[in-house]
């Protein structure tokens, strides 16, 4: 079975009601998320500062190729 993940915005207090199980788009709700999703994404100086640390403790240790990718799925987290 495929999942789609989208967004909607709507005005405050104009949301819609949502229950377990109901038709959205043909499909079957299967979760709710009651926040931004942003919210939980990390501010760019957040970022600063775990590059920093990654450099300094791992960067010797760790493959370039490892560094890069961890680096790239943070600086997702931000946008």
């Amino acid at each position: 079975m495929g999942k789609v993940t989208y967004v909607v915005e709507y005005e405050e207090g104009k949301e819609p009601p949502v229950y377990s199980d109901m038709e959205v788009a043909g499909g079957r709700l299967t979760a709710v998320m009651w926040s931004d999703y942003r919210d939980d994404h990390l501010l760019p100086e957040a970022l600063d500062i775990i590059d920093e640390a990654l450099t300094e403790i791992t960067y010797d240790t760790i493959d370039i190729e490892v560094y890069n990718e961890i680096m790239n799925k943070l600086r997702l987290m931000t946008q």
